[in-house]
Formats: C-alpha cells, structure tokens, sequence
C-alpha cells in the first residue's frame, strides 16, 4: 500500500495572526488510502532547529520530551524509526486503520519508556494525542482540541505544575477556568506588537472546559480497559460548567442595508468593502466560504457551493438565488483569478467595516451582552461591525417572512438547529401578529 509521511512542527498562530516558532510540537503527518493520520512524536522543538527538507532536527540542537531536554540525535533517531516503521508495515498490506499505525508507532517511539510510572498520571498530553487521532472528529473540531491542549499546556506552565490524571480535581479545574478568565492576551492596539491581558469571555472558556469534558469522558473509556479507574468529576456531584450565554442577535436591518448599498462613498477601500459586505448579506455566507467563492460557483444566478464547517462529516451543498442587487455588485468586479470580489484579510475586513458603517452613520446605539464579562451594555453599532454581522442581517431580516427551514437550507443549518437561534430576534411585527391571530 502506499503511503506519504511528512514530519514537520505543527504551524499554528498566536492571537496576533503570528506562527508560534518557539516549542511547537513535532507531528508526522501520514497519508494512506484516502486517510490522514497526525501523529505526535512526542517532542516539542523550536521551528528554526528544524529542517523541513531533510525532515531532521538540526545538528547541536535540542529538543524537549515534556520538560526534559532531548538533544537532537535521540530526536533524529526517533524519527527516522518512525519513517523505517511505516515502510515496512504498508509494503505488505492491503488495507490499514488509524488504530493500527497509532499503536506501531506507539511500540517503535516506546512512549510508555518515558513516563515516570505506570500509573495514568504521567499519560494526561499523551492521552490527549490519542484522542485527536482516534475520535471521530471534523479537520475543524481537530484544531479547536490541540488549540485545548495547547491552553492546558500554557496553564501548567504559569501555575509551575505537572499535570496528570491524578492532579486533576474539581479544584484544579475551578483554577483552570478562572486562568482562562484572566490569562489571555491580545495585542494592545491594532498596529502594536505589544501584548496585554485580556480575559476570555465566558463562551469561549465554556467550550474549552466543554472539550475538556469530551476528553476526559474518552480517558476513562481508554484507560477502564486497562484496568484503570478515573473518576467522573464533571457534572451534579463534580465540576458543573456554566452555560453559554447569547444576548439579543444584533444586524443590520433591510433600509440598513439598502442604505450602505446606495451610500455615495469617496474612498474606492471602502467602497469594495462595503460591496463585499452587502454581497455577504444577500447570501448569508460565512466569510471564510465567501472569500473561496469564484464564478465556477455560479449558474444561473444561483450560487452553490458547500460550507467549509459541513464537508468533513456530513458535506452539505447550499444553493442560494442570487438577488439583483447581488447580481449589481458582481457585474462591477472582473477578477482574472476568477474570484467573485477583491477580498482582503479577515482582520482588515473587520477593522475596515467599523470605519466604513460610522461614514455612513450607522452609529445607532444597541444593547449587547459583554463577551468578556457576560453583562449587558450599551454600544454603537459601528464599533462591533464584523464580517458575521451579515449573516445575522441575511437570516434576522428573513426570518418570521418564510419557513425557517428554507432559511436553514441556504445557510447548512440542520432542522431545529440550536446556533440558528443565535441569528435572529422575535421582532415585535411577530409578536404582535401572533397576539392578532388569538
């Protein structure tokens, strides 16, 4: 059977947009039949100490197996055991699981050598590993886990600990969560390189700690069949986490809308901005599919294309009819590449919206929920524009006019969606129709 591997630190950004160079972990990326396998070598190096085309750490250099220092011929040797490995156990099969390269490779890097003990304490990372390759899990769900891993690791690192199966307590996750309220960093302005603190919102600790508990929840299973117990101490008698929390959905309303799109703007910046924002409104895509978006998406005025969160487990293909003003907007674009508009940055995009709606005077004040502190508070509408600000508008400014499933199925939400709910608001005119109908 035929294989790929390629062995490289992982690339990943930091809240800055930069890529961490500086103790990224060392993964093989492995290929076979149509399946791809990320497996942790065990080691964490600096990206610079690695040669990406011999795929070997660099000679005099180091690496690190948890916190003890590995230099880089024990690193290399462990590599190219890897590499060896994988030869010979493809040339002679047909067909191969994840299940299987993950245990030869377990055996050939002898990562049950280099924990302390065999208790499951020194496993806690490596478990961790073994749950992204073994579950079954979206590219996108994969992330979101080594992003967890990732504030698992920073966290042991600021509190000077060893964390283990053993050590996690309800206690210790009470003084995880309130790390990830305080410890995050954002930079202090938008041209600064400078960091600041800046606490998580609740929402976002929410889904780590949520994570946390599908982690955990998986150990248990993997180690009882070791004959190993670890105790539930998550839910009534344990650590209970608290709910996610959604204010009023806040967009744009439809004489909104028509009034950016007929706005006499001087800037030409901020005029293919605002195009690409109204396009993004009429079609209610998220901006990470808009910006793939080309002609070859288009046939008969009808968009089609399926959104990147569906095609790992379940690929939905939306189709959209394309509105005149949609049609406008694109008949001013002749992108060469094929693209549909000039697309730019996501963060560009944001920052550009906030300037491009206080021009046009959508200031209006709006009542929103704090993202960090979860209490209400009044804002101007041009301070928290974003990219998903025309999603909402596509959804709100439909919803209550046609069946929400004909909503759902131009945006790939599944019937009785919970996050459709996030999108709109029970405008008065519905309630008061409702009240009519009595």
């Amino acid at each position: 059977m035929k294989h790929n591997v390629k062995i490289a630190p992982e690339k990943r950004k930091d809240k800055t947009g930069q890529i961490i160079v500086k103790n990224v972990p060392l993964f093989a990326d492995i290929r076979f039949a149509g399946t791809r396998l990320f497996y942790f070598t065990g080691y964490r190096i600096d990206a610079d100490k690695f040669n990406t085309e011999t795929q070997e750490v660099r000679k005099n250099s180091s690496g690190y197996e948890g916190k003890r220092e590995v230099q880089y011929n024990l690193i290399n040797k462990r590599l190219n055991a890897i590499k060896a490995a994988l030869v010979l156990f493809f040339q002679d099969k047909d067909k191969a699981t994840k299940e299987q390269v993950t245990t030869l490779l377990d055996e050939v890097c002898k990562k049950s050598d280099t924990v302390e003990s065999e208790s499951p304490g020194s496993e806690f990372f490596e478990m961790f590993n073994h749950y992204l390759n073994m579950a079954k899990l979206s590219a996108g769900r994969k992330k979101t886990i080594l992003n967890v891993i990732n504030h698992w690791q920073r966290y042991a690192d600021k509190r000077g600990i060893k964390i283990t199966f053993e050590r996690i307590t309800v206690d210790l996750l009470r003084d995880f969560d309130k790390y990830l309220m305080e410890e995050s960093t954002k930079p202090k302005s938008r041209n600064s390189k400078e960091l600041v603190r800046s606490p998580k919102g609740r929402n976002t600790t929410h889904k780590i700690l949520a994570m946390t508990r599908a982690y955990w929840n998986f150990a248990r299973k993997e180690l009882k069949q070791k004959g190993i117990e670890l105790p539930q101490i998550f839910g009534t008698d344990g650590f209970q986490l608290q709910g996610e929390s959604y204010g009023k959905p806040v967009y744009i309303t439809s004489s909104e809308r028509d009034l950016l799109f007929g706005a006499d703007i001087e800037s030409e910046r901020l005029r293919r901005v605002r195009d690409i924002f109204v396009f993004q409104c009429y079609i209610g895509a998220r901006v990470g599919d808009l910006c793939k978006l080309t002609k070859a998406n288009i046939q008969n005025n009808v968009i089609s294309f399926i959104p990147r969160k569906t095609k790992d487990n379940k690929p939905v293909t939306v189709n959209i009819p394309l509105h005149q003003k949609a049609l406008e907007i694109l008949s001013r674009y002749n992108i060469l590449d094929g693209r549909l508009l000039p697309f730019i940055t996501d963060q560009r995009y944001n920052d550009y919206l906030k300037e491009l709606f206080e021009k046009v005077g959508l200031t209006r004040i709006v009542t929103r929920l704090n993202p960090t502190t979860g209490e209400p508070e009044l804002i101007r509408l041009c301070d928290i524009a974003s990219s998903h600000m025309a999603r909402r508008t596509f959804i709100g400014n439909l919803y209550g006019k046609i069946e929400s499933d004909v909503i759902g199925s131009m945006t790939a939400h599944s019937p009785g969606s919970k996050a459709f709910t996030r999108y709109y608001d029970i405008s008065e005119e519905l309630q008061q129709a409702a009240i009519d109908k009595l």
